[in-house]
Parts: structure tokens; sequence; C-alpha cells
């Protein structure tokens, strides 16, 4: 069953994209995730190799 919890955030400065920071959010978490929800602005090919890579099914729309 599903828990919908926030595992991870960052606060970043205004130059940098949410998008970006996607990947360096999931590197050192140790729990397993199998999907992850996001806006449209995650729909990015870094965030998209960041999630193949960890085999996290992204939940984003187009």
């Amino acid at each position: 069953m599903p828990t919908y919890k926030v595992i991870a955030a960052e606060v970043s400065l205004v130059s940098v994209g949410d998008n970006e920071f996607l990947p360096k959010l999931l590197n050192p978490l140790r729990r397993k995730i199998h999907q992850v929800s996001a806006e449209e602005t995650y729909d990015t090919k870094i965030c998209s190799h960041g999630l193949k890579n960890k085999r996290i099914t992204p939940s984003i729309p187009p």
C-alpha cells in the first residue's frame, strides 16, 4: 500500500531549475522508491535519465 510521504526536499537558488535537482535528491536515498509524481517541469531528459537509473516509475504529465 503506497504511503505518499515526502522523503526528500531541497531549497535551491532561483537560478537553479527544479528539474536539474531531482537526480541529486534521489542519489543519497537508501530506501526503494517505486514511483515519483511531479509536475510537467520535471518532464526532461535529466529527470528521465535519473529516474531510469534508479528504476523508478515516473508519473509526470507531458
